[in-house]
């Protein structure tokens, strides 16, 4: 790093300030199918990210090639945008302290595990799909993705940091069937440790989701409670999560714009990110650009309390970071983003909320939430799952529609379960939503 800061100063001229952002990406990918090794994929990726800063303008560039003459064409390339570029009151470089090498989750044991054993622990857990619940016929895939990330930082006020972390995640796609009728179910799990990936819990949701919905019946358009279940609110929390960032503020794309104090659901629901959660899929002690990381209630019992920033939401709106900067890669720039969001847990059990009420729907699966409207709240989702009389089994559903308002939804729920689970970095607990509406 300290020779690529030194290419930097000898190119960049006098009165800029810069960021050097260095990062080497390696990745792997194991998938099985039918107890068979289905694919490999391994990749590696190393560049550097510099972004230049003078009189409110910013530029950026990137390369792959950590060369003298490289850095310093890619420096001139930063400049020239720099200069091109409309000033921005925003465009500001803030963070300044040396905090060295980061403590973060690092696993060299699940990164040392062979491409043997991998490929066996993914064809036992379809084994024990099938072993499980006669029903599993098959196991569509079964993948497990491992990346291992370093990264180094510095900026020209002093600010510099660096870290090696571990991401480790599973998807698993399995085929259940009865007479005639079949249904193929996904379940999905994320952890910065391989040994603390939850295999168990993962198949044992995916075989739940699966069989809960064979050999459906119709649905007739209806107003009902919903309980949503811990996978399915993760979910749809995450769709609509762009309403609490920074960037849908300043650019007027959120409905809880001015609605800060302000009670806006119900006041069983809390929200919280934090940077800092033991073993977070995305917790890291500083952000991207430098900030600190926090723990920041969103919605405490129902009231908004704020929005997440970097650095430059923060300014133009009045507000300071707080630690959400977040990059996809060197190759792109610093944006706002979730760390590690959920809602808070209650203290309902999961069959409590099913048998509350008298007649209750309890949606597994939501298809289509690429299609929601953060802007407006609104959305129209394919939805699967049972509905309960007093709570046992009255009918299956598959291939419904679920439609409403988040605002509406979040606003109007009865009860918060207990079972509280993460999704990579977003996690809920199952939540009773006192009516929405389906359709059949």
């Amino acid at each position: 790093m300290n020779r690529i800061e030194e290419w930097v100063k000898e190119a960049i001229g006098k009165g800029y300030e810069y960021e050097i952002y260095v990062e080497n990406r390696k990745k792997k990918t194991v998938e099985t199918a039918n107890e068979k090794l289905e694919n490999i994929l391994k990749a590696q990726e190393v560049g550097v990210g510099i972004r230049v800063f003078k009189n409110k303008r910013m530029g950026f560039s990137y390369t792959t090639e950590l060369k003298e003459e490289a850095i310093k064409e890619c420096v001139r390339k930063a400049v020239e945008v720099c200069e091109l570029t409309p000033e921005d009151e925003g465009f500001e470089l803030r963070a300044h302290k040396n905090y060295g090498e980061l403590e973060t989750y690092y696993d060299p044991e699940g990164l040392s595990l062979s491409l043997d054993d991998r490929i066996e622990l993914l064809i036992e857990l379809e084994r024990k799909a099938k072993a499980r619940d006669g029903r599993i016929k098959g196991v569509r895939k079964v993948s497990l993705k491992e990346t291992e990330l370093e990264v180094s930082c510095i900026n020209s006020l002093g600010l510099e940091y660096s870290y090696r972390g571990t991401w480790f995640s599973t998807l698993m796609a399995v085929v259940a069937e009865e007479e005639t009728d079949n249904s193929i179910s996904y379940s999905y799990a994320g952890s910065r440790r391989l040994s603390r990936l939850p295999f168990d819990n993962m198949l044992e949701e995916a075989i739940f989701k699966a069989t809960a919905v064979l050999k459906p019946d119709a649905l007739e358009p209806t107003l009902m409670p919903v309980v949503l279940f811990r996978e399915a609110s993760a979910m749809l929390l995450e769709a609509f999560s762009p309403i609490f960032l920074g960037d849908a503020l300043i650019k007027g794309k959120t409905f809880l714009k001015g609605m800060e104090g302000q009670r806006v659901f119900s006041e069983k629901l809390s929200i919280i990110d934090d940077g800092l959660l033991s073993e977070g899929f995305m917790s890291l002690p500083v952000d991207v650009e430098g900030n600190p990381t926090n723990t920041f209630s969103l919605v405490d019992k129902g009231i908004f309390k704020g929005f997440l920033h970097n650095t430059y939401t923060g300014i133009k709106s009045g507000q300071a970071s707080t630690g959400n900067a977040i990059r996809e890669s060197f190759r792109s720039l610093p944006n706002v983003g979730i760390r590690n969001l959920y809602i808070e847990a209650g203290t309902r059990s999961f069959e409590e909320l099913i048998s509350l009420e008298e007649r209750v729907f309890l949606a597994t699966d939501l298809m289509g939430l690429h299609t929601v409207d953060p802007v407006s709240g609104d959305f129209s989702l394919g939805v699967s799952g049972i509905i309960y009389r007093g709570g046992r089994v009255e009918k299956r559903v598959r291939g419904a529609v679920m439609a409403g308002n988040i605002k509406k939804v979040w606003g109007s729920v009865v009860e918060v379960g207990k079972d509280l689970r993460f999704y990579a970095n977003v996690g809920s607990p199952s939540i009773l939503i006192e009516a929405i509406t389906l359709g059949g």
